[in-house]
């Protein structure tokens, strides 16, 4: 049987409020954590928090971390045979991880993930100097184990440990370390939790008497132009749409109005900027764009390298970050008959 105790009892001191109830992609923090167990561990115990749904079970948070599991522990069934403590502040742990960790604990009796240290360390304690990061590693939680055993350390000692694996090692001299995932994150100052939005744009123009259309800031050669108030870039446009729907603002439409004669004729690329402008005003960055652009004529494929750089140094992104491409509707409709181009965007933005 595989159990594991959810340790939700603390301050959230350094955050300033409870973080466990942020909410991130319309579940709180904790619930995320809650979640991927699901399925996978028989028994799930929450200890110092009530506030979240599932077949769960709850315990009294202590004054210590320590005092905190031990709560834990005493709701776990007796007949478990591991046992995994997580923090609540982790809601990013994957399923595979968990999996992976209580598959490892059930043959070696313990499974703590890990992370190489990739920054720089430096140790402040007497005369400041440098560390060896390459004899150095992090670990995360979940930290699965036999369940006896955990018992067993607990009530071998009454000294305090930062966590199960330094606890474990103390009394039993070894623990089982596996790979762990940068992914696997711990919400501990404000500002860690992402905050991701994503927004939608759609523009359309119709050709024209003149030649080659204006797309992504780039001049496709053709018979015919399109026709709009500004120079009728409708890549430039549905991204502007899209950036402006994710960061809170109104439309293209709104922004740069048609009956405004200062955007007669305008670099829909300057537009652009000023939609970044605009995200940026309201704390957003964007992230990435997607966007397919819909024409029977002209052929867009060797010019799309140069509109992804070309927006994504308006973005404020890499090239990598921009991903277009290009169809047709097989002759099927005004697109298919040659009367214009359409664009749909989707952009992702964060909170900066």
């Amino acid at each position: 049987m595989r159990s594991v105790v959810i340790v939700a009892g603390g301050s959230s001191t350094r955050y300033g409020k409870n973080k466990l109830n942020e909410q991130l992609f319309g579940k709180s923090i904790l619930q995320h954590s809650v979640d991927a167990f699901l399925g996978i561990a028989d028994q799930i115990v929450v200890v110092g928090k009530t506030d979240v749904v599932g077949n769960v079970e709850f315990a009294p948070a202590g004054a210590t971390r320590s005092l905190s599991v031990q709560n834990g522990l005493a709701k776990v069934n007796p007949s478990a045979t591991v046992v995994a403590v997580h923090d609540g502040a982790r809601p990013f742990v994957s399923r595979q991880l968990v999996e992976q960790l209580f598959q490892t604990a059930e043959v070696h009796n313990s499974a703590v993930p890990t992370l190489a240290v990739t920054d720089t360390i430096w140790q402040n304690t007497g005369d400041v100097c440098p560390k060896n990061r390459q004899e150095l590693f992090t670990v995360q939680t979940p930290q699965v184990f036999n369940y006896k055993m955990l018992l067993q350390a607990f009530q071998s000692t009454s000294q305090q440990f930062t966590d199960e694996s330094t606890l474990f090692f103390h009394v039993f001299g070894k623990v089982h370390f596996v790979e762990g995932q940068a992914s696997n994150k711990k919400i501990t100052n404000f500002g860690d939790v992402p905050n991701y939005r994503i927004g939608n744009g759609f523009d359309v123009h119709a050709f024209g008497e003149g030649s080659g259309v204006v797309l992504g800031g780039v001049l496709v050669p053709y018979n015919k132009k399109l026709i709009g108030h500004s120079d009728a870039d409708v890549v430039a446009h549905a991204i502007c749409d899209a950036v402006l729907s994710a960061s809170e603002n109104r439309d293209i439409g709104v922004q740069f109005p048609n009956t405004d004669n200062a955007y007669k004729g305008a670099n829909s690329m300057h537009l652009l900027a000023k939609c970044v402008d605009l995200a940026k005003q309201n704390g957003y960055h964007v992230v990435n764009v997607s966007a397919v652009v819909v024409c029977q004529q002209p052929k867009l494929m060797h010019y799309l390298p140069q509109m992804s750089a070309n927006l994504a140094q308006v973005l404020g992104v890499s090239s990598s970050c921009v991903n277009l491409s290009a169809t047709t509707t097989e002759k099927l409709g005004a697109l298919g008959n040659g009367d214009g181009i359409a664009c749909q965007a989707i952009a992702l933005v964060a909170k900066i």
